[in-house]
């Protein structure tokens, strides 16, 4: 429970559980701390009119209800839903959107899952349930990009071909969000990107999960799955057209050297680029039998150098400019010599995105996981603050970013 006092009444010992405006325009470093010194709660008093005091994690339980009290609190204020933040960029709204999201994403696995499973065994395609996942996704997306963006962190090998799906609408509707789609653009990309590869279900499973290069014939039977994915899905007759169009030229590039139909130039719709970016972007960011997942900004910087033949220089600069310039889910090393992994971007300030911090500066894990703000760090810490020194490899420092993603987000 939290209890909402007048920053004048507010004592050292207290725990300071949410301010009267949002943490990115504050000073303080973390979301959620007990105020230790007299330097906090000047800058406290200097910055909000009140706040809301979690009276059982403070130091005096009394003397926070008595102060609630005191200034025509007593009753104790449940934390308001903070407003929907488009961009995600802080601590609050990540941490009120996550388990939401989380529930989200689990629920759209078990249905994508289920397409493959229709699909293999020749049923007919569930529309319905397809389209009910895509809104669903946009929602979530709407509600906070960021959010959304960070599940794509989340890996399972028995689910690859259901994560990979859904992870490459979750980005596909965040880019074509980010081109200012309107709401009904989203939902057709978003559909489009769900199903873009329900044709590897009449994909021998030898040649999908092969650990090495693959023969010439067996490349040609990989090819095949854009045509096998839109016939099936036009029987439905339930798919628009530009849904379909996506699901049949996802592979496609402006050289011409795409497949199943060779197109080129604006042959390629730009629903169907933004798709296809998403599409690669995922997919070299994802463990495969046969090679090693890249970093994000890796891949970024792979699709980067083969923008002007594939996808179209200034359509893929929108991308970066869409996950940042730290993706979500790098890993970092910063100047303090901690690791922690990019969570949410801020567009006011790309260098200093929101971080989750994974190891201190000797090495050791953290746990409980802190969120950090890098954004308020000049403000709370002045110039000598924490900074990103560069991207790092989790495989150099043997941290799983997807099992880091898959913990329970209840952070200290």
């Amino acid at each position: 429970m939290r209890l909402k006092i007048d920053v004048a009444d507010v004592q050292l010992g207290m725990y300071v559980a949410e301010l009267d405006r949002p943490w990115l325009e504050s000073p303080f470093l973390f979301q959620g701390f007990v105020l230790d010194n007299e330097s906090d709660l000047e800058a406290l008093r200097e910055t909000c009119n009140y706040v809301f005091i979690d009276d059982e994690k403070s130091a005096d339980p009394q003397a926070a209800r008595e102060a609630a009290s005191g200034n025509g609190q007593a009753e104790r204020a449940e934390r308001a839903e903070p407003s929907a933040d488009a961009r995600g960029s802080t601590v609050e709204s990540f941490r009120t959107n996550i388990k939401r999201a989380v529930q989200t994403f689990k629920k759209s696995t078990g249905s994508v899952i289920r397409f493959f499973d229709d699909a293999r065994l020749g049923k007919s395609i569930d529309t319905d349930d397809a389209k009910a996942v895509v809104s669903d996704l946009v929602t979530t997306i709407t509600n906070n990009v960021n959010t959304a963006l960070w599940l794509t962190s989340l890996r399972n090998r028995t689910e690859e071909a259901a994560a990979h799906c859904l992870n490459t609408s979750i980005l596909a509707v965040a880019f074509a969000r980010h081109l200012g789609y309107s709401h009904d653009q989203m939902q057709v990309v978003g559909l489009g990107a769900l199903l873009h590869d329900i044709g590897f279900a009449r994909t021998p499973v030898a040649i999908l999960e092969k650990p090495g290069a693959l023969t010439d014939k067996e490349y040609r039977v990989v090819q095949k799955h854009p045509r096998d994915g839109h016939s099936v899905l036009k029987l439905t007759q339930q798919i628009p057209d530009e849904a379909l169009d996506i699901v049949l030229h996802h592979h496609e590039r402006l050289d011409g050297s795409g497949y199943p139909d060779g197109l080129k130039g604006e042959e390629i719709s730009e629903s169907v680029r933004v798709v296809a970016i998403a599409d690669a972007y995922d997919s070299m960011t994802s463990e495969r039998p046969y090679r090693k997942a890249l970093a994000p900004q890796d891949a970024l910087t792979t699709l980067h150098k083969r923008a002007n033949e594939e996808f179209g220089q200034s359509l893929l600069e929108e991308f970066i400019k869409c996950v940042g310039i730290y993706p979500i889910g790098s890993l970092v090393l910063l100047n303090t010599g901690a690791l922690g992994v990019v969570v949410s971007s801020n567009p006011d300030a790309r260098l200093k995105p929101l971080i989750l911090m994974v190891r201190d500066e000797q090495g050791r894990d953290i746990y409980p996981r802190k969120l950090v703000n890098l954004a308020t760090l000049s403000a709370h810490q002045g110039e000598g603050g924490w900074a990103i020194s560069r991207v790092v490899s989790p495989s150099d420092y043997g941290i799983d970013i997807a099992a880091i993603a898959a913990e329970d987000m209840n952070f200290g």
